[in-house]
């Protein structure tokens, strides 16, 4: 994001100097102290993974609309697909541009390698009906989205495979990413995703890429075109409200699973918004309204605003959150000491998830900057639904808000007693970063 001095400028127009200071200072910490490369699956590994029997077939349909693709892209895309270690796959390529250079590209592979579907589309109707139109000819039982500039791990769909093979006719499957530059020298900033968190993705499209569908679901909601730019984070949204409708919200989670790694490289380049996310500010106007309209869905009031980090939003709710929202039951924030996080959203086993964060920090990929579901809060800074105030006392025996407590292993004990109760019963907790910011 600070990578030139030309984006610190406009990111210091939008959001003022201390905002820029600490994003600054941030990203100074994370290239001394965070470092990454994309370690690939051994010969061994794929062999093995080729060598797999399945008792029951699952094809995979790959869909890419593409346009004007440059060559190489396409080529190593192309590759990506036809090295994968599990075999049933198709690649459906829905070829929108005027010249005949993808057609090339692509009757080229075909003539070494079955399974890949090309179309030529009559006219560009824009990433949502070219990919629609790509749909239409894909005959796999699960549909996997993949960018015309981008390319997956040779383990992709053999992984995808197995976290199918361990859920119940999942909807959508996900994985991790990661970032490349325009030559493929080198790979960076790894993308270790949560498990399905619907609060971080009425934020931002976490889920993103490698976006894997149930067939009869992405074909039945289809992409829609008034959300180009952010059709995934629109067709995510909707596939999160399909999953409530059909199965309920407590099963959503089981309907929507996460492969916790790096399966999608996701191409920087001078039109990407990898590379710079001033490239497509369209895509974020179109990201708030597919929140809005997700929002609007389930019949909740509210307003969506762009946060200070393009492709962010904050959800404020018309007369907060425990009106618009019945199952929230607790919103706890965070408690600094000495500029640093030493209290707040938790872990199950009570450890601070951004234990040490310096305060003005955001966190890898603003994920602290961000209202999220987690198993637990502090009580030293939260607000608790009025209906739940009786349960607090019962539980903790503290009153409220919050009298004081110098015990820190006695309030921490008290907090996960209280927030697992609410859990049991079904009531969600959430960490909002914009609690207030409490100092010990």
């Amino acid at each position: 994001m600070f990578g030139s001095i030309g984006k610190t400028i406009k990111y210091y127009k939008r959001n003022g100097f201390m905002a820029t200071w600490y994003a600054v200072q941030e990203r100074l910490w994370e290239k001394k102290h965070i470092k990454y490369d994309y370690i690939p699956p051994s010969e061994e590994e794929l062999k093995k993974q080729r060598g797999k029997k399945y008792e029951r077939a699952l094809k995979f349909s790959i869909v890419v609309p593409a346009y004007e693709t440059a060559e190489v892209f396409l080529q190593d895309l192309i590759l990506s697909v036809t090295e994968q270690s599990y075999p049933d796959w198709e690649l459906v390529i829905a070829d929108a541009s005027k010249s005949d250079a993808v057609k090339k590209v692509v009757r080229s592979f075909m003539e070494q390698y079955d399974g890949i579907v090309y179309h030529k589309l009559d006219s560009n109707e824009g990433i949502s009906g070219n990919t629609n139109a790509a749909l239409k000819l894909a005959c796999g039982d699960y549909i996997a989205l993949l960018d015309h500039d981008d390319f997956i791990t040779p383990d992709a769909l053999y992984l995808i495979r197995e976290a199918i093979d361990k859920a119940d006719e999942p909807v959508l499957i996900y994985s991790d990413e990661d970032k490349t530059n325009r030559y493929v020298e080198g790979y960076f900033e790894q993308h270790k995703k949560r498990d399905f968190d619907r609060e971080i993705l009425l934020s931002n499209n976490y889920i993103c890429h490698l976006s894997v569908f149930r067939s009869d679901v992405i074909k039945a909601l289809k992409l829609r075109k008034e959300f180009d730019g952010a059709q995934d984070h629109d067709l995510i949204l909707r596939s999160v409200q399909y999953c409530r409708e059909e199965y309920g919200d407590r099963a959503i989670k089981d309907k929507i699973v996460h492969v916790p790694r790096v399966l999608y490289h996701w191409r920087c380049h001078d039109a990407s918004t990898a590379g710079d996310p001033n490239a497509k500010q369209y895509a974020f106007d179109a990201g708030r309204h597919a929140i809005e309209e997700a929002l609007k869905a389930e019949g909740i009031e509210a307003k969506v605003s762009e946060m200070r980090h393009l492709g962010f939003f904050r959800v404020d709710y018309e007369g907060g959150i425990f009106k618009q929202r019945q199952s929230v039951g607790i919103v706890g924030g965070p408690l600094f000491k000495d500029e640093k996080m030493c209290g707040g959203a938790m872990e199950s086993d009570g450890r601070l998830i951004f234990d040490g964060l310096y305060q003005g920090f955001s966190g890898p990929m603003h994920i602290a900057a961000l209202r999220q579901s987690v198993p637990a809060v502090d009580l030293r800074n939260c607000i608790i639904r009025e209906e739940l105030i009786e349960l607090y006392k019962d539980v903790t025996g503290y009153d409220y808000p919050f009298p004081g407590d110098d015990d820190e292993e006695r309030v921490k004990g008290k907090s996960l007693k209280f927030c697992n109760k609410l859990r049991e019963k079904g009531i969600e907790v959430i960490y909002d970063p914009e609690l207030g910011e409490a100092k010990k």
